[in-house]
């Protein structure tokens, strides 16, 4: 994984061309821009919000963060192994040392790359220069990941919002916002499901044109087939995606025992409370509002502290941005990566070009 969630966005079949004007584009990236800015300068204005955060810093146990980089870490192998396993189910052989530096590239891109693909684009372009006979495997890998790591989350999402539902209700805003979530994730389940019905029966092509959310149904059918013909893999990845996503569960959860003392909550309570509110955060920072949900993600943790955690919401603020300063180190093992290959590429061509 990367800064951002192991499920951050859905399923894609291929490079997006074409799928939107120049003008939508920058006029996004301008209102996430000033959504960020303006989200950070509420979220550190106020003083009383700053001194929760300073008592805090002082106070912190910091020896719970090199577990979170850990976790994180975890995360990230499996991550790996997801990617490499959908590689090998697409008959794309890549070395487990060369997987791990394309992911690893990825990870790093998109700690800065607005939106929440542009890292996997990013692995898989350099996947292509490698091979460029597999470009349409590389897309289609990443296009499986994403689809069974959505599966994975929408069911824990579902399962943890019914199951904690009168801890959710003790927020009204926390609680009304979990319904909402719950509704959405209810209907994406509906949609998966109905796209894997339709294409194990090889209904696609007689679904009616007015059919609700046939475009997606269809393009999630290519997908589906790959998982059908390949069940281990398909199977095996599904069973990948519930560790990973518990471990990047767990490095928040570390993330917060740093500045949650145990006096004030049990590690095992605080990991199930944060497991249970992490599906939720994922999905809210995932939208397209905000540079990688930078802002929209603490402005949530303090509201959610706040109110189920009973901690002053700067405290909410600071796990955030350690939870995910975790993945950004991380990242960072990309730049040593990406520099690498630009060196590798910089002394072939030199070695290469006539004098």
């Amino acid at each position: 994984m990367s800064a951002s969630s192991p499920a951050e966005s859905g399923p894609e079949t291929g490079p997006k061309t074409g799928s939107s004007s120049p003008f939508f584009q920058h006029a996004l990236a301008v209102f996430q821009v000033i959504v960020t800015v303006g989200l950070l300068w509420w979220l550190f204005h106020d003083p009383e919000r700053r001194q929760a955060m300073t008592t805090a810093l002082a106070a912190a146990d910091w020896r719970w963060m090199v577990l979170a980089v850990i976790s994180a870490g975890v995360c990230e192998f499996f991550g790996i192994l997801r990617w490499k396993l959908f590689l090998r189910m697409l008959h794309v052989e890549v070395p487990f040392k060369d997987v791990t530096k394309l992911f690893f590239i990825g990870a790093f891109f998109n700690q800065f790359l607005p939106g929440t693909t542009g890292g996997d684009v990013v692995r898989v372009i350099y996947l292509m220069r490698d091979r460029p006979d597999d470009k349409t495997a590389g897309f289609l890998s990443v296009a499986v990941d994403r689809l069974l790591a959505v599966l994975v989350l929408v069911v824990m999402g579902l399962a943890f919002a019914w199951g904690r539902s009168s801890w959710f209700a003790q927020s009204f805003s926390v609680g009304n916002l979990m319904k909402w979530f719950a509704i959405t994730l209810f209907v994406m389940l509906a949609v998966l499901v109905m796209s894997f019905i339709v294409t194990n029966r090889q209904m696609i092509s007689r679904l009616p044109q007015k059919f609700p959310f046939r475009a997606h149904i269809i393009k999630l059918s290519t997908l589906w087939q790959l998982c059908i013909e390949n069940r281990k893999e398909a199977i095996w990845g599904t069973i990948y995606t519930v560790p990973m996503l518990f471990a990047y569960f767990t490095a928040f959860t570390f993330a917060a025992r740093a500045f949650i003392p145990a006096d004030q909550m049990s590690f095992e309570r605080l990991f199930i409370d944060m497991s249970s509110v992490m599906p939720l955060v994922t999905a809210v920072s995932s939208l397209p509002i905000s540079l990688n949900g930078i802002g929209v993600r603490e402005a949530l943790f303090g509201e959610i502290l706040a109110d189920l955690f009973k901690q002053p919401a700067g405290v909410g603020v600071l796990i955030s941005i350690a939870g995910m300063f975790v993945y950004l180190l991380w990242g960072l093992v990309g730049a040593v990566y990406y520099l690498e290959r630009i060196k590798r590429n910089y002394c072939r061509s030199n070695t290469t070009s006539p004098k």
